[in-house]
């Protein structure tokens, strides 16, 4: 649907400008704008190492709880039931504690994200940040974003039209304010942000080799 809107969007842009309302748009890659950061790359060295710490550690783990299996069926002839049962209930609890331990590392809201945040968001609000500053230097109308799909960076005020076809619905608009300029959805898939983020263009998913 959001792409059906974009296409369609831009099919308006060009038929205006045909029309003689011409607009000036151009698009731009923050995705590899990023990548042509120092401090993406350093930011990028930092994760990769945080991640391979990770997984030691997880295998660590890991084979700990495979040794205990294997201690498990070794002893099993010389255990009595009630021992055999404590034994493997320690196993399931190393094995869930495993589990809780790497989704708090790798989850969503492990600390692997969280880190990323920390060092990927303050250089996309740079690139965000400039990519206004050069629309309004340079009059632009309009910024694309090639990495996000065609997502706009920019909008010329005078382009939004929201409140006169509120009108014309018969919408009573809650805040005579008129809209500020604001950043685009930050994330594209269905994982939804913290409200109190600025949304800008997503991070480069960066995801651990394989966690045990």
């Amino acid at each position: 649907m959001l792409k059906y809107f974009a296409l369609a969007f831009l099919w308006i842009t060009l038929n205006l400008t045909a029309m003689g309302q011409a607009q000036r748009f151009v698009y731009v890659d923050t995705e590899y704008m990023l990548g042509q950061m120092t401090e993406y790359q350093s930011a990028q060295s930092e994760l990769k190492v945080q991640i391979e710490r990770f997984n030691a550690e997880s295998e660590e783990k890991k084979q700990e709880i495979e040794r205990l299996y294997r201690a498990l069926k070794a002893e099993s002839p010389l255990l009595t039931e009630s021992m055999r049962k404590d034994r493997m209930e320690e196993i399931k609890s190393k094995e869930a504690q495993l589990l809780s331990w790497q989704n708090q590392q790798y989850g969503p809201e492990g600390a692997l994200q969280k880190r990323q945040q920390e060092l990927i968001r303050p250089l996309q609000d740079k690139i965000f940040a400039a990519v206004q500053k050069y629309a309004r230097d340079k009059s632009y109308d309009l910024i694309f974003d090639r990495a996000a799909g065609n997502q706009l960076l920019f909008v010329n005020p005078k382009f939004d039209k929201s409140n006169e076809i509120l009108t014309a619905m018969g919408v009573v608009k809650k805040s005579p304010q008129a809209k500020a300029q604001r950043k685009p959805n930050s994330n594209t898939s269905a994982t939804k942000s913290n409200s109190s983020e600025k949304n800008q263009p997503p991070p480069k998913e960066i995801t651990p080799s394989n966690p045990k």
